[in-house]
C-alpha cells in the first residue's frame, strides 16, 4: 500500500523546511518501531509539503500511533489513482488548545516539542503502551509546554523547574484552563523534603476527560515541582517515569538553587539523577543550541551517566539567527 501524509504549513519558510526534515525523521523512527522498515520520501501535493512511503497495510494499532505525528495534517491512502483520507485514531484527551494558549517569550514551537515526545516514545520500550500508563517528565520544565502536550495525548506529566515564577504561571494557567472548560479535577499542594531539608514544593492536578471517568478513578495527573533538577531523583523517585523530554537552556548560564552554573556543569550533576528516575527502556530526548553547546560534550556526559545514545538520522536544524538546534536521544538500558 502507498501512503501520503500532508504536513502542516508554517509561516516561516525556512523553519518550515526544518520542520519537514524533522517530520521525515519522526515518521521513519515511528514506522521502524512499529515494524515497518520502509523508505520515506519528501514530496508535495499541489505545492503542499508531504511525506510518502509504501509498506504493507497499516493496522489499527499502527494508525493510532501514526495519528500522533506532530507535523502531519492529514493522512491519505493512495488507491485507484486517488487519495483516500484516513481517520485520526488518536483523539485529544483534552482540548487541542491546552499546550498552545499560554504564550511567553522564548517558548519552543509546540510541533517541535511534540515531535520530540514521539521520537522518544518510538525509541523506547514503551511504544504501544496504553496512554494512561505512560508518564512524561520534563526535568527543566519552564512553564510546562512539554507536560501540556503529554496531557493532551492522555499521558501523565511531571515537571521539575527551579523558577518559582515559572511554576506559578504554569499552575495558574492549568487552574484557569480546567475551570474555564469545567473539567472535573482536584488540586493539591505540598512541601517536599530533599536530604532532610526543604527541597521544593509540588502542585498536583488530578483530572479526567469526563465527569464519569473522574468518578470512576480513570484520571490523569500533572505534577509541577518547584525544585532543583540536580535533585531530580529525590523529587521523582527511582524508575518512576517512562520518557524525559526537555529543552536545555539555549544560552550559556543556567540558574540552579540560587547559583549560576554552566549548563555542562548542571547536566553533569543532573544526568545521573535523570537516568535513575527513568524506567529501564525509557528514553531522554534533549534539544540544545549548537552555537553554545557541543553535541560531543553532551553525548559524553550522557554516557558517563550510563545512558546509551540512540542512533538517528540528522536532527540538526536552523531555528533563528542565534539558534541552530539539535536533539540527542539517550536510552536507559
Amino acid at each position: 500500500m502507498k501512503y501520503t501524509f500532508l504536513l502542516y504549513p508554517h509561516q516561516n519558510v525556512r523553519y518550515r523546511q526544518s520542520l519537514g526534515l524533522l517530520a521525515e525523521q519522526e515518521l521513519r523512527m515511528t514506522l521502524s518501531a512499529l515494524g515497518h522498515d520502509c523508505d520515506v520520501k519528501m514530496g508535495d501535493i499541489g505545492g503542499a509539503a508531504s511525506l510518502m512511503f509504501e509498506t504493507e497495510g497499516l493496522s489499527q494499532r499502527d494508525l493510532r500511533m501514526l495519528s500522533q505525528l506532530s507535523s502531519v495534517y492529514v493522512m491519505f491512502e493512495q488507491a485507484g489513482g486517488g487519495f483516500l483520507p484516513m481517520e485520526n485514531l488518536h483523539p485529544n484527551y483534552v482540548g487541542e488548545d491546552l499546550p498552545a494558549l499560554l504564550k511567553y517569550k522564548g517558548k519552543t514551537n509546540e510541533m517541535f516539542t511534540d515531535g520530540m515526545i514521539t521520537m522518544a516514545l518510538a525509541s523506547s520500550a514503551f511504544i504501544g503502551m496504553h496512554d494512561s500508563d505512560l508518564t512524561v517528565c520534563d526535568p527543566m520544565a519552564g512553564r510546562g509546554t512539554t507536560l501540556m502536550l503529554a496531557l493532551r495525548r492522555g499521558y501523565h506529566g511531571v515537571g521539575v523547574e527551579i523558577s518559582k515564577a515559572d511554576v506559578k504561571e504554569a499552575c495558574d494557567y492549568m487552574t484557569r484552563y480546567l475551570e474555564f472548560h469545567r473539567i472535573k479535577h482536584k488540586k493539591t499542594e505540598c512541601a517536599l523534603t530533599v536530604k532532610g531539608q526543604a527541597g521544593g514544593r509540588e502542585t498536583r492536578f488530578v483530572f479526567a476527560d469526563t465527569a464519569e471517568h473522574f468518578k470512576a478513578g480513570d484520571t490523569r495527573t500533572l505534577r509541577m515541582i518547584q525544585g532543583d533538577t540536580r535533585d531530580a531523583l529525590a523529587l521523582l523517585k527511582v524508575k518512576s517515569v517512562h520518557l524525559m523530554v526537555t529543552d536545555i537552556p539555549y544560552g550559556v548560564q543556567k540558574g540552579t538553587a540560587g547559583k549560576q552554573d554552566s549548563i555542562g556543569g548542571t547536566l553533569e550533576k543532573a544526568l545521573p539523577a535523570w537516568h535513575d528516575a527513568l524506567k529501564p527502556g525509557g528514553v531522554l530526548a534533549m534539544s540544545f543550541n549548537t552555537y553554545v553547546t557541543r553535541r560531543a560534550e553532551l553525548e559524553s556526559l550522557c554516557r558517563l551517566a550510563e545512558f546509551e545514545i540512540v542512533e538517528t538520522g540528522s536532527l540538526e536544524h536552523w531555528v533563528e539567527q542565534a539558534i541552530n538546534r539539535d536533539v540527542i536521544l539517550a536510552r536507559r538500558a
